[in-house]
């Protein structure tokens, strides 16, 4: 093993730089991961940027090339294949969207009741350098919109098996959101708390930093939105698909069942209780046509950095960087067909916000915890060295001072191309199939023509529509199209409006 250089103190007495060249080595991967951080948000902004704008399969390839260039990056892996399977979805490749969800759905199972979100040795790297060397899990909204849009997929490719399976697993993730998701939060924090307790901080200074961070954000937790992780249109699709694809008396209870939780999280929904009406009335599958209109983008993260009052020999303060959410607008909130206008069944914005300041406490602990130890650290080691030999202790405080700067970092990671909204629109199938979609416009205002859709006649129908931001040219579209009983026809393309692009999902411009 090669020794460490050392530097000559008097005759024949030298002193070693481990000390140096082990904050050198932590330099170097705290270099590294800013690098790959880097690169993220650069690939992620190329990504919302082409998604934005309509341009679908640009906004894919640019995901899929992000997803092949980090394959063997652990850490992000799951981030990519999200953002690959929504813009190819979005693209109309139905089936590499739904070979990229199958990749995060097995990334995300291990956490569904059996394994522990965080492991021991993560915790170390993560405390050493900072929370953007974690593995991404992905977010309990996530999971259960991940498990929803698969079925979507497998449902507008005729797959009724697969598709049922994928409902089942975004209700068994909502299930586990709301009972488990507290528990582990507070299991988490108390062991910050010990570490934090155990370094002698004072007590007051995460809560203050907390309550600084959320300032920044610029939403009071009064108004951070939904006290659980229901996810509306979850479980609305589900009903939906059973109501449209099965006689069974079971199925239609179940579909009764997840109408009624629709409910309780929207008191006063109209499309639910018209379909439990049609479920008490009985009779065969209803033909009535269900557009979901997931509307804009999730919100995103900056990068928030305070000085945190923390004493360590003489220096007062550290630099800490904490993730602050921001919504996005430019989105089009409301859909008319059919005389009727669409209503807003799922505010994914609240759902991510409300998950997110459930953590935050833990965030921002764990970020401080972080930044203590780093300078605490590369104080004791100056001193060590300062006492052996005075260059020495310099070269370990500049090295160490390198260090904090180059380790400091927020994680900013999310799965951007999901919707910030789910607006339903429920009416009846026209008797000749064509039903003509229109962004809602404000103030009288008509809107403009989106696309025409081309349904089953007489049949129940379920579309799921996609447009990122207002300035979209046009929606992405998936169908399901009933023909009786549980038959189906695989999803067709919409007809595009005079003077338009094509409407389908299969449109979009290369980067």
């Amino acid at each position: 093993m090669a020794t460490a250089p050392a530097v000559r103190r008097g005759p024949g007495r030298t002193i070693g730089l481990g000390a140096a060249h082990r904050a050198a080595s932590c330099a170097v991967l705290a270099a590294a991961a800013a690098g790959c951080q880097s690169d993220l948000r650069r690939s992620v902004r190329e990504i919302d940027a082409a998604y934005a704008q309509g341009r679908y399969p640009g906004a894919a390839e640019i995901a899929e090339r992000a997803a092949e260039r980090n394959a063997d990056d652990r850490a992000d892996q799951l981030l990519w294949w999200l953002q690959a399977g929504r813009t190819r979805q979005a693209a109309g490749d139905v089936a590499a969207s739904i070979a990229w969800y199958d990749r995060a759905y097995e990334a995300v199972r291990p956490y569904l009741d059996s394994k522990a979100e965080a492991t021991v040795s993560e915790a170390l790297v993560t405390t050493a350098v900072n929370q953007t060397m974690r593995i991404y899990r992905a977010t309990p909204p996530e999971r259960i919109m991940l498990c929803a849009l698969q079925g979507a997929n497998r449902l507008a490719s005729g797959d009724l098996a697969g598709a049922r399976v994928e409902f089942n697993r975004a209700a068994d993730f909502q299930q586990d959101a709301v009972s488990r998701f507290a528990q582990e939060i507070n299991a988490a924090q108390e062991r910050t708390n010990a570490e934090w307790k155990s370094g002698g901080w004072a007590t007051g200074i995460s809560t203050d930093a907390t309550a600084k961070v959320r300032q920044a954000q610029e939403r009071p937790a009064s108004a951070l939105g939904m006290s659980s992780f229901g996810n509306p249109f979850a479980s609305y699709l589900r009903a939906a698909f059973l109501l449209a694809t099965s006689t069974d008396p079971g199925d239609r209870q179940n579909a009764r069942a997840d109408l009624r939780g629709v409910q309780e999280m929207l008191p006063g929904c109209a499309e639910a209780a018209a379909d439990i009406a049609a479920i008490d009335a009985g009779g065969g599958p209803p033909p009535v046509t269900w557009i979901f209109f997931l509307t804009g983008v999730a919100p995103t993260y900056r990068e928030f950095r305070l000085d945190i009052p923390i004493p360590v020999g003489n220096v007062n303060y550290v630099s800490a960087a904490f993730p602050v959410l921001e919504r996005r607008g430019a989105f089009i909130p409301a859909i008319d067909a059919g005389g009727a206008r669409s209503s807003t069944i799922a505010d994914l914005d609240a759902a991510v916000e409300a998950e997110f300041d459930a953590r935050l406490p833990l965030i921002v602990t764990q970020e401080i915890v972080s930044s203590a130890g780093k300078a605490a650290a590369t104080w004791a080691a100056s001193q060590a060295a300062y006492q052996q030999d005075s260059t020495a202790g310099v070269l370990v405080q500049i090295v160490g001072i390198a260090y904090q700067a180059a380790s400091t970092a927020a994680d900013l990671r999310a799965w951007t191309t999901m919707p910030k909204q789910v607006a339903l629109l429920r009416v009846p199938t026209p008797a000749d199939g064509a039903l003509e979609v229109r962004a809602g416009g404000g103030e009288g205002q008509p809107g403009r023509t989106l696309c025409t859709l081309a349904l089953a006649p007489g049949a129940p129908n379920i579309v799921i529509m996609t447009l990122p931001s207002a300035a979209a040219p046009h929606p992405a579209v998936l169908q399901y199209r009933g023909g009786g009983g549980s038959e189906i026809a695989p999803g067709a393309p919409a007809a595009a409006a005079p003077g338009a692009p094509p409407t389908s999902a299969a449109t979009g411009d290369s980067p």
